[in-house]
Formats: structure tokens, C-alpha cells, sequence
């Protein structure tokens, strides 16, 4: 019989241990990697808001018509006109020569949210995506694949990644204390053809597991039940009540909660004067 080397044991533990040694190492360099890719990534994202942000709008000089007077003689020269005007507008073409999926532009007073706003063919790729198409783990404000801004919708649904350092929809999470509630509730968004104002008149958080978010209503009472819940799901209650005839707005995020809690905000669209 050859005897057992004393030293096995050890020897077992040592493997033990050098293996234990290379999962941490291991562990901490994917760490290591996945916080400097976050970094890079976010370091992109801000960039490119930054790029954005300063070509979204232009200055378009222009001429009034002239100033007809109804009743020549009392001292107005008619046919006079006006000095030019300087009113911001969107740079469209610059916008849509970096990506031709842009829609729109959103801008929700008192948070971070000032960005454009994709559209894909679903509602997988923008999670991804940023709004210059680039892989990135903050993706993109994007709208409901099923929205037609071409005819006219009950529920336009916008989404976006609850980010902690605040960006993308990351400060919508300030609408869960009132004072905040009650304080920022306007809403701009601007697309190709049209400049709509909406006012935030719910906000609420729902499990995504097994709640929907509506984007169709059968007919105008479904629409006005469909208003009602979302009141009553509101942690706040806001001062304006959408009537049947209305359009809203809706913008979701994950929220804090768990990870299949959303936060939802609905606006309703403000009327023309």
C-alpha cells in the first residue's frame, strides 16, 4: 500500500482557495468594467443631450405682413411694416440628418427632461438605443410604437429609462413628493407639424407584471372611466379634471419600488385659447 501523502489536504485547500481568489478577482474586474462602461455610456449620453439640445432650436428671422390700416388718414402708413422677428423653432432638418426617427421633442418644466423623441417599429429597440442609434444602456425617450401622430390620439404614450444619476425620466421620480407635484405639472411637446402644452393631473405607480398601460379606448365614456381610475390611482389630486373630449399624455419609467414597478404620469392636453 503506498501511503497518503499529508500533504493533500492542504493541497485541496489551497485549490480551494486560488479558486474562491480568481472568482473574486474575477467578480470585482466584471464590476470594475461594468461601472467604467456606465461611466463611458453615461459621459455619451450627456454628450450627445448636450449636441442635441444645441441645434434643437434656431433662430428664424422673418418679416410681419404689412399693417393695413382700416381707416387711412388717421395717421397709420399703410402698408408699413413691421420689424423682423426673431421666434425659436425646431431644427428639423438638423434633427432628423442625425436621426430620421425623431418625432418630437419633449420638455417637462422643473425636472432634467429636455430631449427628442424617438419612434421605432417596436418598443424593444430604443430600450438600447440612443437617439443617434448607438448602443447604450440609457437608451432613448421613445413614444409607443402604436402611436399614429398622423391622426389624432386619445393617449400618446412616451417612455424612458429611470436612471440614477437623474437622467433620461430618472427625475420623474420627483412627482411621488406633492409639493413637487403640485409645483411642476407643464408639459411642451413639440413634433414636425405642432406645438401642444399639456398639464400633469395624475401620477401613480403600477405593478408591470400584470397592469397595462391603455393607449385605446372603445369610444368617449370608456375614455372618461378610463380618466376617473386614473384620478383615483393618483397619489395627489391635481386641480384640472380632463373631460371626455379630451386628449392626455402619458409618460412611463420603472420606479424604485421593485423591479417590475413603473411610475406612471398621465397630462391632459390644454385647450386653445
Amino acid at each position: 500500500m503506498i501511503p497518503r501523502s499529508s500533504s493533500t489536504k492542504p493541497v485541496r485547500y489551497r485549490l480551494l482557495y486560488g479558486a474562491a481568489s480568481l472568482l473574486i478577482v474575477g467578480g470585482a474586474s466584471l464590476l470594475a468594467i461594468d461601472l467604467y462602461t456606465q461611466q463611458a455610456q453615461g459621459k455619451q449620453a450627456e454628450q450627445l443631450k448636450q449636441q442635441l439640445a444645441s441645434i434643437h432650436t434656431t433662430q428664424t428671422t422673418y418679416q410681419s405682413p404689412p399693417i393695413v390700416d382700416s381707416n387711412p388718414g388717421q395717421g397709420a402708413i399703410t402698408g408699413e411694416t413691421s420689424p423682423a422677428s426673431t421666434p425659436p423653432s425646431i431644427n428639423w432638418n438638423s434633427l432628423l440628418a442625425i436621426n430620421k426617427e425623431i418625432v418630437g421633442w419633449l420638455h417637462i418644466d422643473g425636472t432634467s427632461v429636455e430631449y427628442p423623441v424617438v419612434q421605432h417599429k417596436d418598443n424593444e429597440y430604443y430600450l438600447h438605443k440612443d437617439a443617434a442609434g448607438h448602443e447604450s444602456i440609457y437608451g432613448s425617450i421613445f413614444m409607443d410604437y402604436r402611436v399614429d401622430l398622423n391622426q389624432q390620439q386619445r393617449n400618446t404614450i412616451i417612455y424612458g429609462h429611470n436612471m440614477i444619476d437623474g437622467s433620461m425620466f430618472g427625475s420623474l421620480q420627483n412627482y411621488k413628493n406633492k409639493d413637487f407635484f403640485l409645483a411642476n405639472r407643464d408639459i411642451l411637446l413639440e413634433t414636425i407639424d405642432k406645438k401642444t402644452s399639456w398639464e400633469i393631473f395624475s401620477v401613480y405607480t403600477i405593478d408591470a407584471s400584470k397592469d397595462t398601460v391603455d393607449i385605446s379606448y372603445d369610444n368617449a365614456q370608456t375614455f372618461r372611466q378610463a380618466i376617473d381610475q386614473y384620478r383615483q390611482k393618483s397619489l395627489f389630486q391635481a386641480p384640472v379634471i380632463p373631460q371626455k373630449e379630451d386628449e392626455i399624455l402619458t409618460l412611463v419609467t420603472c420606479s424604485n419600488e421593485t423591479d417590475d414597478t413603473r411610475l406612471v404620469l398621465h397630462a391632459v392636453k390644454k385647450r386653445e385659447p
